[in-house]
């Protein structure tokens, strides 16, 4: 990879009470097989990093793969997509499922992920 273009990046979203480790597996097999790095944006209260992510942090760092990580108060489906759009880098954006993400935007009758430039991959645990 030319040094003239940034590395490439998957976009891992979640939030707090919804960590599943299939979630996880999803977004560091991606990283692994595209040679990306990952940005992780979390939404939960008050600066807190849920429990099922410390470890997961450790086995990225282990696995070799750079990541960043973003606490947010509030992260809404517009949010996500217009972090990915903003950044050329981002190649994928994985969030656990579609459903969850319209109780926290604000105009639900719209569909935000249409607007997402790059795939959207959704690792929801099967029910």
């Amino acid at each position: 990879m030319s040094s003239n273009h940034p590395p490439r990046k998957v976009l891992l979203a979640v939030r707090a009470g919804s960590v599943d480790p299939r979630l996880l597996a999803s977004a560091q097999s991606l990283c692994e097989r595209m040679e990306a790095e990952l940005d992780i944006l979390v939404r939960a209260p008050a600066e807190t990093l849920p429990a099922e992510l410390d470890g997961f942090l450790r086995a990225l760092r282990a696995a070799g793969v750079t990541c960043s990580l973003s606490i947010r108060p509030a992260l809404r489906r517009r949010d996500i997509v217009d972090y990915a759009n903003a950044r050329e880098c981002i190649s994928t954006v994985v969030i656990d499922s579609l459903e969850g993400w319209e109780t926290v935007a604000e105009d639900r009758g719209s569909d935000p992920w249409a607007r997402l430039a790059c795939p959207l991959v959704t690792a929801a645990p099967r029910r």
